[in-house]
């Protein structure tokens, strides 16, 4: 049988290929890379010689690639005749206008499709229902029926329905399902107090007092309110985040400038997310442990590695510009037990999926994404299979702010998936359930 096609995110390729090269004899080989990298590995790790005669044709039995990959080598995939296509972060194409979702569907042929996912319902069955047609497209012809039918999830009946439905389909592990010692996760919500200067720019920003925000600032560096709930989530994150803010704490003609509250150190005591981190990462760092720290916006990291610069902790930092060798060499250091290095700061859309962060049994969630499944995954970056100690997670949010309302959306999310998925018996795959 063969050849077989994994599809799967840049950040886990590299472990895709060391878990095949460890516990497979088939021969694995990776293809991505620019143009001409993988013209070379086309024409001497795909195929063999044409001068074994006889022989199966294709030296590969495993091609790992990525999804960019496979829009830009399309040409040269879709002449394959794929026994196996493996899409890992399957969620990926939940999307219906998903262009990868298409080419994976349309242009490059497979036998059999396999998704690999922790999060099949995201927002809606609707996101389903476009998962569920990749794998199926026969079964799954109808989009409006299937919504009509499964769409609302309100009554049990439905519910079971659905579950019957999917469980020809789907196959669900946990980790404890693997790993019965695996230790617990304890997730903590913070409630965070915003100081006194955020409390003022939240409600200016609310009404969108212009004046107020416009005060001392030089023409052209007006804050942006066209996204006010953007810039509310900034305020909570730091007060930095504003345009101009920064420039009048460190101006004496300024209120802020002359407010003694702040001086002694601003760019933590303007923050009530910040007071938090500084006193809960002495602790941390006095047991001996190690945190991950997440953040949804670069600009956070920026400002959390200039805090950690001030206080002497050793840290790495992964983001969508760290790639390739510096991201390997950062995770290296940090999983070093030998090393220094004490927190990893990362964005919760680079460093969410794929990386083994185990050394850490710590985790900040600084702010949380509209989305909890990526949260849920950032969090697995240290909860995971070898990990041997507990993992405590601390979600900070920030009190009577817009970031209670993407709490409570958050668990509405979960109880659909919940009540579709979790409540289901999904550990054998292909099978009908018979109802009483």
């Amino acid at each position: 049988a063969g050849p077989f096609l994994v599809a799967a995110p840049l950040s886990t390729l590299g472990h895709w290929a060391g878990e095949f090269a460890a516990f497979s004899p088939l021969n694995a080989v990776l293809f991505h890379g620019s143009a001409e990298d993988r013209a070379l590995v086309w024409k001497h790790e795909i195929y063999y010689k044409p001068r074994h005669p006889g022989r199966r044709p294709y030296k590969a039995d495993v091609v790992l690639t990525t999804y960019e990959t496979c829009k830009a080598a399309r040409a040269q995939l879709a002449k394959v005749p794929w026994s196996v296509m493996v899409v890992d972060e399957g969620h990926r194409l939940k999307g219906k206008g998903t262009q990868v979702r298409r080419l994976l569907q349309d242009e490059i042929p497979s036998g059999f499709r396999l998704l690999l996912t922790g999060t099949p319902i995201q927002n809606s069955v609707e996101e389903l229902y476009s998962l569920l047609h990749f794998l199926d497209a026969r079964a799954f012809a109808d989009r409006e029926a299937f919504l009509a039918k499964y769409g609302r999830m309100r009554g049990g009946d439905q519910v079971e329905d659905l579950q019957a439905l999917l469980r020809r389909y789907l196959l669900r592990r946990v980790k404890g399902d693997v790993e019965k010692n695996l230790p617990k996760k304890m997730e903590t919500v913070v409630d965070v107090e915003l100081t006194a200067l955020q409390k003022r720019y939240y409600r200016a920003i609310l009404e969108k007092n212009r004046k107020f925000l416009n005060r001392g600032l030089s023409k052209g560096s007006v804050p942006s309110l066209m996204n006010v709930v953007m810039e509310l989530r900034k305020l909570c994150n730091h007060p930095y985040l504003i345009k101009g803010v920064r420039e009048r704490l460190a101006s004496v003609k300024t209120r802020e400038g002359r407010d003694e509250t702040y001086q002694a150190d601003p760019l933590v005591l303007c923050c009530g997310k910040m007071i938090l981190l500084d006193k809960l990462l002495a602790k941390i760092k006095s047991e001996g442990s190690k945190v991950l720290v997440f953040s949804q916006m670069r600009r956070v990291l920026d400002l959390l590695e200039e805090f950690l610069a001030a206080r002497g902790h050793r840290f790495e930092r992964l983001d969508g510009m760290v790639t390739g060798a510096a991201r390997a060499a950062a995770i290296r250091r940090f999983n070093d037990p030998a090393g220094r290095s004490f927190v990893f700061l990362l964005t919760t859309k680079a460093g969410g999926v794929g990386l083994n962060l185990q050394s850490a049994d710590t985790v900040v969630i600084f702010d949380s994404d509209w989305n909890p499944h990526q949260d849920s995954q950032a969090q697995d970056r240290a909860h995971r299979l070898g990990q041997t100690r507990p993992v405590a997670v601390y979600r900070l949010v920030s009190a009577g702010s817009v970031e209670v309302e993407m709490m409570e959306k958050a668990v509405s999310k979960k109880k659909l998936e919940r009540m579709a998925i979790v409540g289901g018996d999904f550990r054998q795959a292909g099978r009908r359930a018979s109802r009483a």
